[in-house]
């Protein structure tokens, strides 16, 4: 009975002490991006989108020959740089930023790494040189790294393949997840746009790690413009 009684005591005495002691949280370690990827390993696949009134309206008036950002060398949205083809890009992560060089456009991304909970992407500078692209911010929520883009300029979100044509207001912004599985590299880019859409949609790219290097894209407009075969004269 002593020995219980005892045990017990210094057992109360333990928990108690256990409860004063400071404790310090294990920071956590963020996800490792970092490298070079590739566009590949599986299909773009979008969500089932609703257009608004308007966004049905914008959506059919959308002509490839003249209205494709492209032409003029600049990417139409986060989602059209991630989707094109056969494209690097390569990751750097740092304490306070993350670098995406996008092989597509030459585009050079430096997105600055805050608190979620005050997160505010209107105080990050404007991608050099597209400024449509929005403002930027990020962090990291387990193994993924989040972005969210605002002050997107009005235009398109996509112009090839199927999706081309599918519009954006100045009221879209966006959400990218970017998640690796061992060699493969999954980008989720949720859309939120009440002006010319039902509900916010989402888009999965993939990607995979690669040994090859980031490449200068050289787009020029007055190559770029050209959008039949030239004829021989």
């Amino acid at each position: 009975m002593q020995s219980t009684v005892a045990r017990n005591t210094l057992f109360t005495i333990v928990v108690a002490c256990s409860l004063l002691w400071p404790v310090t949280a294990s920071p956590q370690t963020p996800p490792d991006l970092a490298g070079n990827w590739i566009r590949g390993g599986g299909s773009v696949v979008f969500s089932p989108w609703e257009f608004t009134t308007d966004g049905e309206r914008r959506f059919k008036t959308y002509d490839f020959m003249k209205d494709d950002p492209g032409y003029g060398c600049i990417a139409s949205s986060w989602t059209r740089a991630w989707m094109n083809p056969n494209v690097l890009v390569r990751i750097t992560q740092t304490a306070d930023h993350v670098r995406l060089q996008h092989e597509f456009m030459d585009i050079d991304r430096l997105v600055p790494l805050v608190d979620p909970g005050i997160a505010n992407p209107r105080r990050s500078a404007p991608i050099k040189g597209m400024p449509s692209l929005g403002r930027s911010a990020a962090w990291y929520d387990g193994d993924t790294l989040v972005i969210e883009t605002v002050d997107i300029a009005a235009g398109w979100l996509a112009t090839m393949e199927q999706w081309a044509g599918l519009p954006q207001s100045r009221r879209m912004h966006t959400m990218e997840r970017l998640r690796r599985s061992g060699s493969a590299l999954t980008i989720e880019v949720t859309h939120f746009d009440p002006s010319y859409y039902r509900k916010p949609f989402v888009t999965t790219i993939p990607y995979q790690r690669t040994n090859w290097e980031l490449m200068h894209y050289g787009c020029a407009p007055e190559e770029a413009a050209v959008v039949a075969p030239r004829r021989n004269r």
